[in-house]
């Protein structure tokens, strides 16, 4: 069964998913629990009983809640909270007082998924708006927020794709967790000098936000706060701010250019991930701590400069370095032509030279040991390498996506070959993995569809699943002796395989092994062989003739 693999970045999606062109939904490790995606396990009897019980107190509560038109409340000796709005009205006015108590709070989901709701006035009684109060609003267009609010609930604005702008009182001191995830529509928000945090997912999302100013109280922005705003193409980020989350500005790709300020410690994973408008970054003299894939996916980057008296990093040429030049950290992406790796380097960064387009050749020197995960993924301008002696394993996803390399050369050094590590290679027409190599991850060579040949050495004992699937000009392939088994889908697909040599030491054919191979004609099972997969050999039409040379192994369906 031959099925692209993917590794996302971190747990979201690569750059060519939907994430990256209009939608930016994909959920993120640091992403909020919400009632739409957890998936709370089955209620134990202790625990079912208290959900009754919780269930009897909500309805008893219920029915005694008290009416105000449309509006649904509770107090106490001196307080209102609404707790819900029922009406049809467009446009609607929260009372300041009902009987002689002042309506200080509007509680959680009030007036969730009042999707006639076009307008609402806040009385200055109001100190508190609760979580998801307005969650989903579509038509609400304005919102007038009193003075007197301090306290704006997780979520409470979330989806509100009508709504255009807001203004957030002076006493508001944090913008909550997704307070305007979502809310397509908004264009501009005046954020004020009291606010010092702008939450998780806050502003996720927010396509029509052209520009952002964070006042100077503001001291971190946390994690996607403005992940997905494709129409930012400016944000000032004031001296206040010591951190900057994970996917804080994620494929915010209308994004130019950002000052990032002397105050700043750090920035998350994949923090500026995906703005391809971004040309050049300047890190300050504070800053000691850049996450992985930080500024990947900036496709328009050319120079990456660094404060002189910055202890942990150095740019040598725009490109991003360690302070001992021992590890390249950053190869800008909007650069173009080959690239000569300074000799002091031992170790490449993850993602260090990924989507970098228009690079062409790459050296290599001989004192890097490793490549690292996804180091030169998606380098579709790449056509030749070479990998020097003394490198000793290839990282998952390493080549994955150079479309137009066509030969490489890996050292006898080479011990491991990770998952998905030439996956979609389809310039790729020949291979010899050298002796030595002792396992091939998962996918590996994934839909490397012009390969033709491949020499497998006796030092393998390991092939991944789907490790050749869907290389549909392959023609022949030889097992070598050292292989105890056949990996799940390792040949599935292989529409042009006419040949294949099972040796005696396999004892096991997995699943889908050679699923769909059309061109097989007659195979071979030695007498070593005493399982054989699900499907191992199903849809192979033009398949005639199966020997077994020993008792024939149980088949599976």
């Amino acid at each position: 069964m031959t099925r692209i693999r993917t590794y996302p970045f971190m747990g979201f999606p690569a750059i060519d998913s939907p994430l990256f062109s209009s939608t930016f939904r994909s959920p993120m490790p640091h992403s909020i629990r919400t009632k739409e995606n957890s998936a709370p396990a089955a209620p134990g009897p202790r625990s079912a009983v208290f959900l009754l019980l919780l269930l009897f107190l909500s309805l008893a509560a219920d029915a005694k809640a008290e009416r105000f038109g449309d509006f649904s409340y509770s107090s106490n000796s001196s307080t209102v909270t609404i707790t819900r709005y029922s009406g049809s009205g467009a446009r609607v006015t929260i009372p300041g007082k009902i009987g002689d108590l002042p309506v200080t709070s509007i509680g959680s989901r009030s007036f969730y998924r009042c999707t006639g709701l076009t307008g609402v006035t806040i009385p200055g009684s109001v100190t508190s708006i609760g979580a998801e109060a307005f969650s989903r609003c579509a038509g609400l267009s304005g919102v007038i927020i009193p003075g007197s609010v301090t306290s704006i609930g997780v979520r409470s604005f979330l989806g509100c794709t009508g709504l255009t702008g807001v203004t957030l009182p002076g006493g508001v001191t944090s913008i909550e967790d997704e307070a305007f995830s979502g809310c397509t529509g908004l264009t501009g928000v005046i954020i004020p000098g009291s606010v010092t945090s702008i939450g998780v997912r806050s502003f996720f999302g927010c396509t029509g936000l052209t520009s952002v100013t964070l006042p100077g109280s503001v001291t971190a922005i946390e994690d996607e706060a403005f992940s997905g705003c494709t129409g930012l193409t400016r944000v000032t980020i004031p001296g206040s701010v010591t951190s900057i989350g994970h996917y804080s500005f994620l494929g915010c790709t209308g994004l130019t250019s950002v000052t990032i300020p002397d105050s700043l410690t750090s920035i998350g994973m994949g923090a500026f991930y995906g703005c391809a408008g971004l040309t050049s970054v300047t890190i300050p003299d504070s800053l000691t701590a850049i996450g992985m894939g930080a500024f990947s996916g900036c496709a328009a980057l050319l120079n990456m400069y660094v404060a002189p008296g910055n202890p942990a990093y150095k740019s040598v040429g725009g490109v991003l370095f360690n302070s001992g030049e021992t590890t390249l950290l950053q190869y800008p992406e909007g650069r173009t032509g080959p690239y000569l790796i300074p000799a002091s380097v031992r170790d490449i960064g993850v993602y260090a030279f990924s989507r970098c387009t228009g690079l062409t050749d790459i050296t290599i020197p001989a004192s890097v040991t490793s490549i690292s995960n996804y180091t030169f993924s998606y380098c579709t301008g790449l056509t030749n390498i070479t990998i020097p002696p003394s490198v000793t394993s290839i990282g998952n996803t390493a080549f994955s996506g150079c479309t137009r390399l066509t030969s490489i050369t890996i050292p006898g050094s080479v011990t491991s070959i990770g998952d998905e590590a030439f996956q979609l290679c389809t310039g790729l027409t020949s291979l010899t993995i050298p002796d030595g190599v002792t396992s091939i991850g998962d996918a590996a060579f994934q839909l490397c569809t012009g390969l033709t040949s491949i020499i497998i050495p006796d030092s393998l004992t390991s092939i991944g699943t789907g490790s050749f699937s869907g290389c549909t000009g392959l023609t022949g392939v030889t097992i070598p002796g050292s292989l105890t088994s056949i990996g799940d889908s390792s040949f599935s697909g292989c529409t042009g395989l006419t040949r294949v040599t099972i040796p005696g030491s396999v004892t096991s054919i997995g699943h889908y092994s050679f699923l769909g191979c059309t061109g097989l004609t007659s195979v071979t099972i030695p007498g070593s062989v005493n399982s054989i997969g699900n499907y191992a050999f199903s849809s192979c039409e033009n398949l005639q003739n199966v020997i077994f040379k020993g008792n024939a192994p149980s088949v599976g369906r």
